[in-house]
């Protein structure tokens, strides 16, 4: 019976696979797999690079527009370098109007409730005829300010009120590994875009010409450059040059 059954096998090569034949094609598996495999990771580390391309680019874009947006606001610019600028603003629209005549020496001022009339901050009043700036002495929730110094001029009705940040953007030079472009609002200072290799910021007058006085800037020009490592231990470096408006007093 055993002679018959090897005799049908030699008889048959179909009949099933040799050693050696199942040895060739698990090896030509494990090289399919495994190409298709090299392929998947070579895509995946390419979206990867590309996301984070991406992703760098907008946080870019999205810091130097914030600065753009607060710059429109700037009333005054207080100091002007190279790599670093501030100036006082509202930042976070807090303002309201006043209810009742504030006369002068007078050091509480009663206005429009709002959310942000913190201690410490600088609250400035503006009517038709003149501007000035205290500080608060105590929170304010009701809309009743408590002055830290007297009032210098009478404020009618109906005169503005509005708080005013100090903001400052700087380059951080804490990590000498990821530079920092820094927002800084009122002493509370974060990260706006990391990895800065350069920044520079040039002043204009409304003539084209650069500006020498604070009090003359129309125009700032920022250049930055920053770069990162990708995902192939290259580096993704990126260029933004933008050039922002600031009011006329």
């Amino acid at each position: 019976m055993t002679g018959l059954l090897l005799g049908h096998m030699k008889a048959n090569p179909e009949y099933g696979a040799s050693l050696v034949e199942t040895m060739v094609a698990a090896a030509l598996g494990l090289m399919i797999t495994g190409a298709a495999v090299d392929v998947f990771d070579l895509h995946h580390s390419h979206f990867l690079a590309q996301r984070e391309r991406s992703d760098s680019q907008q946080d870019i874009r999205g810091g130097v527009n914030l600065m753009g947006a607060e710059l429109r606001l700037a009333s005054p610019i207080t100091s002007m370098q190279a790599q670093e600028l501030v100036f006082r603003a509202n930042v976070n629209d807090v303002q309201g109007s006043v209810l009742v005549h504030i006369a002068q020496g007078q050091i509480t001022a009663q206005v429009t409730p709002s959310n942000g009339w913190i201690r410490g901050k600088t609250v400035r009043f503006c009517s038709l005829s003149a501007c000035e700036d205290h500080r608060l002495a105590h929170d304010a929730t009701s809309g009743h300010l408590a002055l830290s110094d007297a009032i210098h001029h009478d404020f009618p009705a109906g005169s503005q009120v509005e708080v005013i940040n100090e903001v400052r953007y700087y380059l951080s030079r804490t990590s000498s590994v990821n530079q920092k472009l820094m927002r800084e609002v009122d002493h509370g200072a974060n990260p706006l875009i990391d990895h800065v290799e350069e920044l520079s910021l040039s002043y204009f007058k409304d003539d084209g010409r650069q500006a020498d006085r604070s009090e003359d800037i129309r125009l700032i020009r920022l250049e930055l450059r920053t770069s990162t490592i990708d995902g192939h231990r290259g580096r993704i470096v990126r260029t933004h040059r933008q050039e922002m408006g600031v009011r006329a007093l």
